[in-house]
């Protein structure tokens, strides 16, 4: 139960940022165009692979970035909640 419990939490988070996070960003459009540059030597299915690579690593880290985010809400809350009683 606690792994189905979990995927759903994951499906949350995962979904509150795809919402919240824009992808077309200066900084994507820079690494697409470095990819572009790098297909015309390198094998399509190697650069599929790392492009996905790159994406797993970015959804990862910004999964992350907003769990600690929240953790870091509730801990404060916490804080003003005890203060209050």
């Amino acid at each position: 139960m606690n792994a189905k419990v979990d995927k759903l939490q994951n499906y949350t988070v995962i979904a509150r940022l795809d919402d919240a996070i824009p992808l077309n960003t200066e900084e994507w459009l820079a690494t697409e165009r470095l990819l572009n540059q790098v297909s015309e030597f390198v094998p399509m299915s190697m650069l599929n692979a790392l492009t996905e690579s790159i994406i797993n690593y970015a959804d990862d880290q910004a999964r992350r970035g907003y769990i600690l985010g929240q953790e870091d809400l509730v801990n404060e809350l916490k804080k003003k909640a005890s203060k209050i009683a």
